[in-house]
């Protein structure tokens, strides 16, 4: 069930009107209607994601059973030993006999199975009809992260079984993030929910700007990128250009419109989920991209893994390997596939000598600064440098292969011919622009203040129009959410 399909149209007008209007009049007692309403947002949860494969239900019910058994015994128990063994335990069972199988075992299986035809072996391993669920990386990470929480003494043990399978499986960002903890959502379950309250302005706004994003830009180029990539070595330099830069246009459009999207249903339900995305393409450093770039899981890589290494509480050596490592974790948690491997490595050498240098500045030149005149006049060569790094690697990060990514990347710093088709230019270069003039509007109003006041009345009138727009932008064929194979 997509979000901009007439199917999901339809569910969640349906959860909306028993949510806001059935369930009030038929359960009164306030108390006895916040149980309800959690009853049924679980149910619809559930309903939701098992639309894609109703086996998908008993894992995360599975999942959400362990850790809440486990961290139930954490906090109860004094015993520093007893916690450490189920801590332990959660981290085995989710990483490992959860998302380790359902998403590593045949590319381990496979690796090793080439590296012993290599050594003149025969292939020892089974490789298993494995069919990835949906978002499993998502909740995953965000029922362990309660584990985690628990465990440090963060947050007590959520006793309502009810309350945390809801906070595992609340649909709006179930399946593709953001990526939730907590500490952050399960407050928000106690809070009682008023129709009044909710800024329907601000959640229209964001379905629709999440709709235009994934829609209308990312899908409308997704069939270009998609077929240069397949088979680069038949197109010039501009073409893969083109490609490599359609593709950071895509993945950002599909998976930003995707978390808008599911922070505006959200917010019709008077919950609000964290920012996920912050104009990364203004980045003016690597560094600062991951700071802007799917905030939640480098949030979540800080808090759980970077700092459980010990941050930068350690030795320099020790920390700087912190800093690659937690990007590394990065890379792998994006998929199965040596190209994500390289790519995270990538990403992390690159934050690691920033890093470096960084502190190599602040030990050897502390007074050094640059006047205001001449730092701005280097903002764009820096936004250059943190976007080039973001679209020349990210070829690692679409390829199929390593081989692939070699070709192509090859073709895009050395100039070859080969074609490329006028359409391709014709659709790609004003998506190009579009985000680009997006980013620039959304500097305007989330980093500088500004404020574009329209009236209620027009606001609303606009709506249909918009709709229409919409729908004539839109193509045919419905391109599944990058991050859903995540």
């Amino acid at each position: 069930m997509l979000f901009p399909t007439l199917e999901f149209f339809l569910f969640f007008t349906f959860v909306f009107l028993v949510y806001w209007y059935l369930l009030p009049v038929l359960f009164p007692n306030h108390h006895l209607r916040k149980f309800v309403v959690h009853v049924f947002l679980l149910i619809v949860s559930y309903a939701f994601y098992m639309s894609w494969d109703w086996r998908f239900g008993g894992l995360i019910l599975l999942s959400t059973v362990i850790d809440y058994v486990l961290a139930d015994r954490i906090f109860e128990s004094k015993n520093r030993s007893y916690r450490k063994a189920m801590i332990t335990l959660s981290l085995v069972l989710n990483l490992v006999f959860i998302l380790g199988f359902f998403k590593y075992y045949n590319f381990l299986c496979g690796s090793l199975n080439d590296l012993l035809v290599i050594v003149g072996w025969s292939p020892l391993f089974p490789v298993l009809k494995i069919v990835l669920p949906v978002g499993v990386s998502f909740y995953t990470f965000q029922s362990l992260s309660y584990t985690i929480d628990v465990y440090r003494g963060t947050i007590p043990a959520e006793k309502s079984f009810l309350r945390f399978a809801l906070f595992v499986s609340f649909f709006p960002q179930l399946v593709a993030g953001p990526i939730v903890t907590a500490k952050t959502f399960l407050p928000q379950m106690e809070t009682e929910k008023k129709l009044e309250n909710i800024p329907f302005r601000r959640a229209i706004r964001f379905f629709l700007l999440g709709y235009f994003k994934k829609v209308v830009l990312s899908d409308n180029v997704s069939p270009i990128s998609d077929l240069i990539f397949k088979n680069p070595e038949a197109y010039s330099t501009e073409a893969l250009w083109l490609a490599a830069l359609l593709f950071w246009v895509q993945v950002y459009c599909d998976f930003s419109g995707y978390t808008d999207m599911a922070y505006g249903c959200a917010l019709l339900l008077g919950y609000e989920l964290p920012e996920n995305f912050r104009m990364p393409y203004l980045s003016q450093s690597v560094t600062e991209h991951w700071r802007r770039w799917h905030i939640t899981l480098s949030s979540w890589l800080r808090d759980y893994v970077y700092i459980s290494l010990g941050g930068s509480r350690v030795g320099a050596l020790r920390h700087r390997f912190n800093v690659w490592f937690t990007m590394f974790v990065a890379g792998v948690w994006h998929g199965a596939n040596w190209t994500f491997v390289i790519w995270g490595s990538i990403q992390g050498t690159f934050l690691m000598v920033e890093a470096v240098l960084k502190d190599l500045k602040a030990r050897l030149f502390p007074n050094l600064s640059l006047s205001s005149g001449w730092d701005n006049a280097l903002v764009p060569l820096r936004i250059l440098y943190a976007s080039s790094v973001a679209i020349t690697f990210g070829v690692i990060f679409r390829s199929e292969s390593l081989g692939k990514a070699v070709t192509m990347i090859s073709g895009m710093y050395s100039y070859r011919t080969g074609e490329l088709r006028p359409y391709m230019l014709k659709v790609g270069l004003p998506v190009i622009l579009c985000v680009i003039l997006g980013h620039f509007l959304g500097w305007l109003i989330f980093e500088k203040g500004k404020q574009i006041r329209i009236p209620v009345w027009l606001e609303f009138a606009l709506y249909p129009f918009a709709a229409v727009i919409l729908a004539l932008l839109s193509p045919d064929a419905e391109v599944p959410f990058i991050y859903f194979q995540f």
